[in-house]
């Protein structure tokens, strides 16, 4: 089969992808830069003429997949074209899917998670989420539905405990109801913290409230 001639850009995305995918499929240690351009049909010197290393290709792709996730979340927190009473809700519902689909590629239910992958994926999502919680909180502050003394405080707070409920929760959170279920027990919990109406972070699913219902 003749090999595609693309644009260095195009080639370099290209790989960019692959590897991503590879990487969180098979882990960092089980894919090789060759598993990577050889899904591109492409060659050694083509890939080495795009990254310099296995390293940087995996930094990057690890920077793509926070991207991907971080540009949810802004367009579910930040979008002043949804009301904000609305935004947690659609945040939460993001976050839940984006999970979902990434348990199905990195193993999640089988149990061969590459821990190494998760981990700083884990980190560098934390991370940036919480200049995003943040802006979101003083959107609502100044709209008069919040009162945090330390918005920033507060914003790491609420990140770090939804990402700890999800990981002690985990094996619940195998379906949208189930995560649902878990996630809308901190209701209470985040409006006390930001002295707010609960119904700011209420969760819905197709109209219906959750309110910690268990599910089977």
């Amino acid at each position: 089969m003749a090999r595609v001639v693309k644009k260095p850009e195009e080639r370099k995305e290209e790989l960019l992808e692959i590897a991503l995918k590879l990487f969180l499929q098979k882990g960092y240690e089980n894919t090789s830069i060759k598993d990577i351009y050889t899904e591109a049909n492409g060659s050694f010197g083509m890939f080495y003429h795009h990254f310099k290393s296995k390293e940087e290709i995996f930094a990057l792709s690890m920077d793509k997949y926070v991207n991907i996730f971080i540009d949810r979340l802004v367009d579910a927190l930040l979008d002043d074209a949804i009301p904000y009473e609305q935004r947690y809700n659609k945040a939460i519902i993001r976050l839940i899917e984006f999970l979902n689909g990434r348990d199905k590629v990195i193993g999640y239910e089988r149990g061969d998670l590459d821990v190494s992958v998760f981990r700083l994926l884990s980190l560098k999502i934390l991370g940036e989420s919480v200049n995003i919680v943040q802006l979101f909180l003083e959107e609502g502050s100044k709209k008069g539905l919040l009162q945090v003394e330390n918005v920033h405080q507060s914003a790491i707070i609420i990140t770090y405990g939804i990402y700890g409920v999800i990981r002690e929760e985990g094996l619940r959170m195998s379906n949208n109801k189930n995560a649902l279920s878990v996630l809308s027990n901190l209701s209470t919990q985040i409006a006390n913290l930001v002295n707010s109406d609960k119904a700011l972070f209420e969760v819905r699913v197709d109209g219906e409230k959750m309110e910690g219902k268990e599910n089977a």
